[in-house]
């Protein structure tokens, strides 16, 4: 319903494919602008075209991830270094490593055969990864984003906790060397 005296602007094609190509993507407001029509006459559009069978939706996804600066990967669990939790964990084992070999070079050359023999066969066990999203074509833009992003954050704690279970060998592997380390001197 239009109010009297007011001009209608009928919709093209070109701005219905605008349309479905950037609900979900832009922000409404920038949709507004960008196709100078109100707000009311984009949903009133978005409303017609789901009609007609479109998987159309104004919502968009947005996330709350960084991207780091040691992997480069966006994350959504940043510390106060401005490092991903993943990069701290790799450093924090790199370190126990670090000292690992340092202790293990302190150790008689027998004793770190032997350690290198029975420790080699240990490994902790690593939690799988979720399999990628299955993406349909009645998917709307932002349901697509959003799946997206709930799997990028759910393989981001798989890490973490793959790399918490790592941590906690190697420092009990650091430990068993103090130990022996220690017996030997």
């Amino acid at each position: 319903m239009t109010r009297k005296g007011t001009k209608q602007t009928p919709w093209t094609t070109a701005d219905d494919r605008y349309l479905l190509e950037n609900a979900g993507k832009v922000p409404r407001r920038e949709i507004c602008l960008h196709l100078k029509r109100s707000r009311s006459a984009v949903y009133a559009r978005v409303r017609d075209l789901k009609r007609q069978g479109h998987a159309i939706e104004l919502r968009v996804c947005t996330s709350a991830e960084v991207v780091c600066p040691a992997c480069g990967n966006p994350s959504t669990l940043m510390g106060k270094d401005g490092f991903c939790e993943p990069c701290r964990r790799r450093a924090q084992l790199a370190k126990i490593e670090e000292r690992t070999a340092a202790l293990l070079a302190q150790l008689p050359p027998e004793q770190r055969a032997i350690y290198e023999d029975t420790e080699a066969e240990t490994e902790s066990s690593r939690e799988p990864y979720p399999p990628s999203p299955t993406i349909t074509a009645c998917m709307t833009n932002y349901q697509r984003q959003k799946l997206r992003r709930d799997w990028r954050m759910a393989c981001e704690r798989v890490e973490v906790a793959n790399l918490k279970r790592e941590i906690k060998a190697a420092q009990k592997r650091k430990e068993r060397i103090e130990k022996k380390a220690k017996q030997s001197t």
